[in-house]
């Protein structure tokens, strides 16, 4: 009898326990973290555009030290100001993830975009936060190209490379 009320007490508290702050199961994804608040509008671009930043900066650069996350940051800016390329972030983000050839990996990899660090997400936040309000302070000297240290150039080793910053190669091109 008392293991059975012991067993109701801890059933009742990981109830109530999991109803504010649920746990996953059976290896599903982590459940999206809360929004944290953006600014309203940003002089020069689309109302969204803090939300797309965050999530590249997030996906693209969450490992990185911050001057890392502003370089990826200044290549959508970048690739937003070039004729070749979509002229909002958010468009410059998306490109290609109506074919399957995405120009930020992680738009074509199949897995939602959910963020389980909070710690990253409050970095990427910052970085993007910082990137919009100061646009112009291209640390990337153009650059509209950037990928992994780790990975070999490719067609990219034909190109300018202007920096390297947080575990990445950045390009004019």
């Amino acid at each position: 009898m008392k293991n059975a009320v012991v067993g109701l007490v801890i059933l009742a508290c990981l109830s109530a326990c999991a109803e504010k702050n649920p746990l996953v199961l059976d290896n599903a994804a982590p459940p999206p973290s809360r929004a944290i608040a953006a600014p309203v509008a940003v002089k020069g671009f689309q109302p969204n555009a803090f939300e797309c930043l965050k999530e590249a900066i997030y996906f693209e650069a969450k490992p990185n030290h911050p001057t890392g996350q502003r370089a990826v940051a200044d290549v959508i800016f970048n690739r937003k100001e070039d004729p070749r390329f979509p002229n909002t972030v958010c468009d410059v983000i998306a490109e290609g993830e109506d074919i399957g050839r995405c120009q930020f990996s992680y738009r074509c990899d199949g897995r939602a975009e959910v963020y389980p660090d909070e710690v990253k997400l409050k970095s990427s936040v910052r970085a993007a936060k910082e990137a919009l309000a100061n646009p112009s302070a291209d640390i990337t000297e153009g650059a509209v190209f950037f990928h992994a240290v780790r990975m070999p150039p490719g067609w990219f080793g034909t190109l300018d490379r202007t920096a390297e910053y947080g575990g990445h190669f950045f390009y004019r091109g």
